[in-house]
């Protein structure tokens, strides 16, 4: 679909009338429900909306910007992704500074498509391919939990211990990995997937209300304690 709507209105910079949705005309309070607070309205589809801002521009803005990119394709109820990790699995323990793989089996999603991050960040719709599934891909990001496995105060999302993307197609049934080498040293982390479209934007889902599309579990290194049963993998 991405080929075939690269083309489509490439010199036009009018909104069609076929693509206004009047769901954004009205602010959802009607009637009023206590604590639902009033959505922003547009006649236009928000067209504007980045007038006068940083605009993201396929950029990876670190000091914030707006992006006028649709959200694209929503997949349906039953081509919703979902995510589980097969390694680590909670409680693993590994031993310090030795490689390990981190795997992760997720379904509806085409996986392996990744565009340029550098300059295509955002910068297109989130798009399915023929089955209905989202067309993208997933990354493992890993993070030291400090003193225990449980911290109650939220970590710092820009310090991480381990990132990388899964930019191929794993088995072709789901099953994504990644090696960690050299392994981590002595301590509590926890590692999450974060499944993305092609140009990198987190999954868009057609419903509010279901199960993540993502998995976190948590583990040690050189904890001396736990399930070994990964040492290795």
């Amino acid at each position: 679909n991405a080929n075939n709507n690269a083309n489509n209105n490439q010199a036009a910079l009018a909104l069609s009338a076929d693509v206004i949705q009047t769901g954004s005309q009205q602010d959802g309070n009607n009637p009023p429900a206590a604590g639902q607070i009033a959505s922003a309205t547009d006649k236009a589809n928000f067209i504007d909306f980045c007038k006068g801002k940083t605009l993201t521009n396929g950029k990876q803005v670190k000091t914030g910007s707006c992006n006028g990119i649709p959200m694209g394709n929503i997949p349906s109820e039953n081509k919703m992704i979902s995510s589980v990790f097969i390694s680590p699995k909670n409680g693993d323990n590994f031993d310090v500074l030795k490689d390990f793989n981190a795997q992760v089996q997720i379904s509806n999603l085409d996986a392996g498509h990744f565009t340029n991050a550098a300059t295509t960040y955002y910068s297109a719709p989130q798009d399915l391919n023929a089955n209905g599934q989202i067309i993208g891909h997933t990354h493992i990001t890993i993070q030291d939990t400090g003193k225990d496995l449980n911290p109650i105060v939220p970590m710092n999302p820009g310090s991480f211990v381990f990132f990388k993307g899964i930019n191929d197609a794993g088995n072709g049934n789901g099953l994504l990995a990644v090696p960690v080498a050299g392994g981590l040293p002595a301590g509590n982390y926890r590692a999450c997937s974060m499944t993305s479209a092609s140009n990198h934007q987190p999954v868009n889902m057609p419903v509010a209300q279901r199960g993540a599309q993502d998995d976190c579990v948590r583990f040690t290194v050189g904890g001396g304690a736990g399930n070994q049963a990964n040492q290795g993998n």
